[in-house]
């Protein structure tokens, strides 16, 4: 583990006791009997030079970090996809107010831009506004999550004037982002989303935050497992998928993806190989295992054909450059966060919201947001009392919580370019591949990106999805990790 400080930890002049003591909060000491929960896995530490390579000539990085997101106690998950049975006002109603003092919001109630950056920044501007039309004067207002959903609702709430304080599970803020200045990386590595995907929706406060972005246009590579580079993947996959997902919007109730491919009967695709060995079967796997799982971080079989949203999938969009700790530490200037707390119950009644800690002490508000992810939703983390209205409750159980981790892997040389791409400069050319795939057999890694600007730092980010992502988060021990995505790049070694 790297002992120094991550970038988006807690900022002392807003920090509280993990307790909650102090003058911020008065708190009455109680007992639930709940042991702690498991801590959250860190990322890995920089991986030290080695001389040697993998079996398939992959060089070893020269520094490596992961994320383990469904590893994660406080998160379970990456992002919430649209399960079989989802509807279009499901994320909505997932947001409605209760009993007008409790909202929940991220990017799960967002009904626009679900599972994005600016999906759960907009939600939590708008719970924060929802919440303060509802208070009243003197009204205190907690907030769970120090994530971009829960302290862009603070930040709403802190500049109307009322008396707001966040209470974040974890020791840092960001929740899903997590920037990590990190040296032999020549700058902050993003264990999050190093994308905004509507840099138009974010530009301002991005630009006050003094957070560095620049265009990303994804330029697909597809290689067979034995390296043939076979250049831009042909749409096979992606129509194949579209035309199911047509079918399915026909159809009186929801379906799988997988259900409505076998269906609709565009399964089984002609079988005549082209001279690689690849058939129409094998670009539909590859559109959905390098495509749609890691759009969604779930399998076909457990999303909702209906509600497919292909343009999800690799479309252009904003990269943040210098890590999201500005746009954190913007948000929370100034406002009160009690970290390394969590929340256990939330309780309601005509007079407010009673929470009550993992530590035996409970805390009375008037009104509060929620912005747990719905992984932990899905879980008996947070007991609500009464239980959240059926509404909500539909809402939770059919969305579910979709697996992308990232792997952060720094080489000696871009071995992955040709000889023309890898020639000292910047940035690889303009119309360069970026975004790795492999076509003909599943691969662990959903796809590789290059996103070095650094000619001395060489840098692939892979994205790992669905169960692949949970595999390996489920690994512990990092060299053993690290063996198991450095195969998945031996297609890309120059033969």
């Amino acid at each position: 583990m790297d002992a120094r400080g991550p970038a988006g930890g807690m900022p002392r002049r807003a920090f509280l006791a993990a307790a909650l003591s102090g003058a911020a909060l008065t708190l009455a000491a109680c007992t639930d009997g709940r042991p702690d929960p498991t801590g959250s896995p860190g990322p890995t530490g920089t991986r030290t030079p080695t001389p040697t390579s993998t079996p398939g000539g992959v060089p070893q990085p020269v520094a490596f970090r992961r994320s383990r997101w469904t590893a994660d106690p406080f998160v379970r998950g990456a992002y919430s996809f649209d399960g079989v049975g989802t509807t279009d006002d499901l994320r909505s109603a997932l947001g409605e107010p209760v009993e007008g003092r409790l909202v929940i919001a991220g990017e799960a109630t967002s009904a626009t831009a679900p599972g994005t950056v600016h999906g759960a920044y907009n939600e939590g501007l708008r719970a924060g506004r929802v919440i303060a039309e509802l208070a009243e004067e003197g009204d205190r207002v907690a907030v769970i999550g120090a994530g971009i959903a829960g302290l862009a609702a603070a930040r709403t709430l802190a500049d109307r004037g009322i008396d707001v304080v966040v209470i974040e599970a974890s020791d840092r803020l960001g929740g899903r982002l997590h920037s990590i200045d990190d040296d032999d990386f020549a700058g902050p590595v993003e264990l999050g989303s190093p994308f905004v995907s509507d840099l138009a929706t974010m530009r301002s406060v991005l630009r006050r935050a003094a957070v560095p972005t620049r265009r990303f246009t994804p330029v697909l590579e597809a290689r067979t497992p034995n390296g043939a580079n076979l250049g831009t993947p042909p749409p096979t996959g992606t129509a194949a998928i579209a035309a199911a997902h047509e079918w399915a919007l026909a159809q009186p109730s929801d379906v799988s993806l997988t259900t409505a491919l076998v269906d609709s009967g565009v399964v089984p695709l002609p079988g005549e190989a082209d001279d690689f060995g690849l058939t129409p079967t094998d670009w539909l796997r590859h559109a959905l295992s390098t495509g749609i799982e890691p759009a969604t971080g779930a399998t076909a079989t457990r999303l909702s054909a209906k509600r497919l949203d292909l343009g999800r999938v690799w479309r252009p969009t904003g990269q943040v450059t210098g890590g999201w700790s500005g746009l954190l530490e913007t948000l929370a200037d100034g406002v009160d966060i009690a970290g390394a707390s969590v929340v256990t119950e939330v309780a309601l009644d005509d007079r407010g919201v009673g929470l009550r800690l993992d530590s035996g002490e409970s805390i009375r508000v008037q009104r509060a947001i929620v912005t747990a992810s719905v992984g932990v939703l899905r879980t008996d983390t947070i007991a609500f009392d009464p239980p959240l209205p059926l509404r909500h409750q539909r809402a939770v159980s059919l969305l579910g919580m979709g697996a992308v981790d990232l792997v952060w892997l720094r080489f000696d040389t871009p071995f992955w370019r040709s000889e023309t791409d890898a020639t000292p400069g910047p940035l690889p050319g303009r119309g360069t591949p970026n975004v790795l795939t492999v076509v003909g057999e599943t691969p662990t890694v959903a796809a590789w990106l290059d996103l070095g600007d650094d000619p001395r730092r060489p840098m692939l980010v892979g994205v790992l999805a669905a169960e692949h992502a949970r595999r390996v988060a489920a690994i512990d021990d990092d060299d053993e990790a690290l063996d198991v995505v450095l195969d998945a790049l031996a297609p890309f070694v120059a033969t």
